[in-house]
């Protein structure tokens, strides 16, 4: 659909004037008048509400915050290594992750229907028309990694399961359709990698879990898209889970509060802080990945954390 990027009001009246030349049809010229001004106030709101999160993620993005962390570890910005195709293999201080590769086992693929989508729009183009499919679609697949650091080296046996929920064009919606913006979309995804990994240092392995996913709560405002990332690691003398570092804007209460994640933080023992991953922007320089790990904790620990910050930062850049 053209649109015009001017804004006042030459850019609704020329439109319609348009659309009264064109019908002769009383019914038929509100219900048009009345989908052109529902499509471009929605458009004003999709721009509105992008700009208010750029604003408040550039100027009100939560920090680490813990003294005790930060006067007790080393801060590394994450070298995040990706090819043209597969995964991630990150690296930060001395931690690199080699040999991440799609183990040879049973790969789930499935596809059901959800249910379907038709409708239309009139622009000075004519009419436009839009015949979808919701679909969920799942996928699970097995890996194997290597985190090493200096002479030690951390072994990881994982599997990714990811379901996505898609709404997508059938084949009569790719003739009929105009203009495909916006019609062909992810409306939510949830990620869970869980395995097993082992260092030098251990004399049992290590069970970890890692669960993100980002979902829309409307299709037209994909800036008010939900998002939680969080996982545990189950050693053999602890048990460490993380808690969201939030970052918002606005007043709770308020229709314009905005509230996201911006990292985690990882405990211990106590609930003390030992380790903290900031999530980054693939491809942005300004806006890397960066790990705090405190450095007076046991280094089959530090170690451990390390290989699963690795692993979530490459199933979150996938």
């Amino acid at each position: 659909m053209r649109q015009n990027n001017t804004l006042g009001c030459n850019s609704i009246v020329s439109p319609v004037i348009k659309l009264i030349n064109h019908f002769t049809n009383a019914d038929v010229l509100i219900v048009s008048i009345t989908t052109f001004i529902s499509k471009y106030l929605n458009n004003m709101k999709r721009i509105l509400c992008f700009i208010l999160f750029c604003a408040g993620y550039l100027h009100c993005a939560a920090q680490v915050q813990d003294t005790g962390l930060l006067a007790h570890s080393n801060k590394w910005k994450v070298k995040l290594h990706r090819g043209m195709f597969g995964m991630a293999k990150p690296e930060f201080g001395p931690y690199s992750t080699q040999d991440l590769q799609k183990l040879d086992s049973p790969v789930l693929r499935k596809r059901m229907k959800d249910g379907s989508y038709a409708g239309a729009s009139f622009s000075s183009d004519g009419w436009d028309w839009d015949f979808s499919k919701y679909q969920t679609v799942e996928k699970r697949k097995a890996y194997s990694s290597v985190v090493t650091s200096g002479t030690d080296t951390a072994e990881l046996l994982f599997s990714i399961y990811r379901i996505s929920n898609e709404k997508k064009l059938t084949f009569l919606g790719e003739v009929m359709s105009k203009n495909d913006e916006g019609k062909n979309q992810v409306l939510g995804v949830k990620t869970f990698v869980s395995g097993i990994g082992a260092t030098n240092y251990d004399s049992l392995p290590w069970r970890f879990f890692i669960q993100d996913s980002t979902g829309t709560k409307e299709e037209s405002v994909p800036a008010q898209a939900p998002q939680f990332t969080g996982g545990y690691i189950i050693t053999s003398d602890d048990s460490l889970f993380t808690e969201p570092i939030l970052g918002h804007m606005g007043n709770p209460g308020s229709k314009f509060f905005m509230e996201w994640q911006s990292g985690i933080l990882v405990n211990g023992m106590n609930d003390r802080h030992i380790a903290a991953l900031k999530f980054g922007t693939p491809g942005d320089l300004s806006n890397p990945f960066l790990v705090w790990i405190r450095n007076d904790i046991a280094p089959s620990k530090q170690h451990a954390i390390a290989s699963v910050f690795a692993l979530m930062i490459s199933a979150k850049t996938k």
